[in-house]
């Protein structure tokens, strides 16, 4: 089973009525409705094709050694400094 990790969200009042009201259509709750809504939107999730091609473009570059990476101490410093 899948840990689960527990975000906050915040909607305007009119939103959540709505969404009370198709929640009760299916018989669930508004939390479960929710939760529902969103895994089928991730699971929904397809990759483009310009990222296929990009992702396949990198892997090949790597496998010719063409590609410089950076340790990620060294990029997170630059990213978050203080």
């Amino acid at each position: 089973m899948l840990q689960k990790k527990r975000k906050e969200v915040s909607l305007n009042e009119e939103t959540i009525v709505l969404l009370k009201i198709q929640a009760e259509k299916e018989g669930r709750n508004l939390k479960n409705f929710m939760e529902q809504i969103l895994i089928k939107k991730a699971q929904d999730f397809e990759l483009s094709n310009e990222y296929k091609l990009m992702m396949d473009e990198m892997l090949e570059k790597h496998k010719k050694g063409e590609l410089n990476y950076a340790p990620w101490e060294d990029v997170k410093n630059k990213v978050f400094q203080k």
